[in-house]
């Protein structure tokens, strides 16, 4: 297995056309096309990042690894209000994407919030991998780049994070295919990486943001039949 910066390159470049496509959709209303757009176009910003990582790989702290790494985390940090509202436009209640987008843009407030508390404030990351009292850094690990976070609170903003982007979308009524092939997905694209490849956490979540434009590709109109409830009727808009 091998990547590269030029695999990133095209995958950000595929990502951004299937948000394009995803936003054109005339037959959801706006907020649907936009939730679910965001959700494709936000993981496709982070290959763009890992792309311009890889010449710059391991200068932790300074200059243009220091400037992507603290991208890394904001991007991190906004995951939430990113995957949280496009799970629940699958879902049969209408206020579910209003409820999502709330919920999502509160949590993804409070790691931002944590992105600029002293690091040291941490609850149980007394040796963390990936986010938490740490020098932030995109590092070359042995098959992709990978991350170190600096935040404070390092436990919740990592299963914050892993929250909404696995198991907000069974909140939702009758949305559980969507919500079961997230997170199926995430679960094991965050995890196997480092149980087959023996890679740490913070390569892992690389690994996991290189396969998520094929995850939220999910969220393209030509898929909508498939992860849509069976009780939804055909063509109904979801309402913010």
């Amino acid at each position: 297995m091998c990547f590269s910066a030029n695999m990133s390159l095209g995958l950000g470049v595929i990502g951004f056309a299937a948000s394009t496509i995803t936003f054109l959709d005339q037959t959801e209303t706006f907020w649907v096309r936009l939730a679910r757009a965001y959700a494709i176009f936000h993981f496709s910003l982070m290959e763009l990042i890992q792309y311009f990582a890889y010449p710059v790989a391991d200068q932790c702290g300074y200059g243009t690894n220091l400037y992507l790494s603290e991208l890394s985390t904001y991007h991190i940090a906004l995951q939430a209000l990113a995957i949280m509202p496009a799970l629940a436009t699958y879902s049969t209640d209408q206020l579910a994407l209003k409820k999502a987008t709330i919920t999502g843009a509160t949590l993804s407030t409070l790691f931002l919030v944590c992105s600029f508390l002293p690091k040291e404030w941490q609850m149980l990351d007394a040796n963390p991998n990936f986010i938490g009292n740490m020098v932030a850094c995109l590092f070359m690990g042995k098959y992709h780049i990978g991350y170190h976070i600096s935040s404070a609170f390092g436990t919740f903003v990592t299963h914050g994070s892993l929250f909404a982007l696995a198991f907000s979308g069974f909140v939702w009524q009758n949305n559980k295919r969507i919500a079961s092939y997230h997170c199926f997905m995430a679960l094991m694209t965050l995890f196997m990486p480092q149980w087959v490849l023996g890679v740490s956490t913070g390569e892992a979540a690389a690994i996991y943001c290189f396969y998520s434009i094929p995850t939220t590709i999910s969220f393209m109109p030509y898929f909508k039949r498939f992860f849509v409830a069976g009780n939804r009727i055909d063509n109904e808009p979801i309402s913010v």
